[in-house]
């Protein structure tokens, strides 16, 4: 009984509203339903692919998996060379703090320290490293999205470094490293054959789960982004605002488009996970 209520109660307050929004859009983007609607059409569909729905996809994509990448990497570098300083408790409960602060609050943070009148660039300027705030590099508001990246480098970093610790503690890593090591095994080996393997496959789930969320993030990039290409969450809120009545059907296609692509992604890479665990 415990176990149905509980599946009743996941359908019901997860599946179902999930269920009806999605449902909503896509009678939205084919003209079923909305205040322009004149019949089921699929012309907002093509709209999508000759505009710009493929570039924010990829340019909210690089996003994601840059930010992933170097908050990966960054974690992976400071457990393996200071693992015993994070495992003290006073040391270890300060990883929790960065997880406190808001995503808006960080992009103000990166927005007062790396644009081109905060506070990087008056220090530059008063060092006599740079004349003006026009010689600071362009890190907020950026073709390429290196302010979006560093908050949520600046966010994620930690938690990343948390999980690891867990695992490595869990999967009792140190105790797999001196019996490889007995055997024979440089310390290389150990890191890249044993260690790493394992802590992949703990955070993989993690990791996919993350770059979906960088993708649709929108408080970060709405502040630190530039106005084109656009994160994809900022792209569809702007266009379900704008005055164009027009644009509110597109919109919602966008919205369909990307949910499916997020639920697809999701769902093959989680099933080839749990292959190779089985194997």
């Amino acid at each position: 009984m415990t176990k149905k209520l509980i599946i009743t109660l996941f359908i019901a307050l997860i599946l179902l509203p999930l269920g009806l929004a999605l449902g909503y859009s896509f009678l939205y983007s084919i003209g079923a339903v909305g205040l322009l609607s004149d019949g089921l059409t699929l012309e907002h569909w093509a709209d999508l692919f000759r505009g710009e729905f493929l570039s924010s996809i990829l340019y909210s994509l690089w996003v994601a998996l840059a930010s992933a990448a170097i908050a990966l990497g960054l974690a992976l570098i400071f457990l393996f060379t200071l693992r015993n300083q994070f495992e003290k408790p006073g040391t270890y409960r300060l990883l929790f703090l960065p997880l406190t602060i808001p995503p808006i609050v960080v992009g103000f943070i990166i927005f007062q320290m790396y644009s081109g009148s905060g506070v990087l660039s008056r220090l530059f300027y008063h060092a006599g490293v740079v004349s003006g705030a026009q010689e600071f590099p362009v890190l907020v508001q950026d073709p390429y999205g290196i302010g979006i990246i560093l908050a949520h480098v600046f966010i994620v970093f930690p938690f990343f470094l948390l999980v690891m610790l867990n695992v490595y503690k869990n999967e009792n890593l140190n105790e797999i490293g001196r019996v490889a090591s007995s055997l024979g095994a440089v310390q290389k080996t150990i890191i890249w054959k044993l260690h790493l393997p394992i802590l992949m496959r703990g955070l993989f789930p993690l990791l996919i789960l993350y770059v979906i969320f960088f993708m649709g993030a929108y408080e970060i990039p709405l502040l630190l982004g530039q106005s084109s290409p656009q994160m994809i969450s900022v792209l569809i809120l702007e266009k379900l605002q704008r005055f164009n009545l027009g644009d509110i059907p597109v919109a919602y296609s966008m919205a369909v488009w990307y949910a499916l692509i997020c639920i697809i992604a999701i769902s093959f890479l989680l099933i080839k996970f749990r292959k190779k665990r089985a194997i």
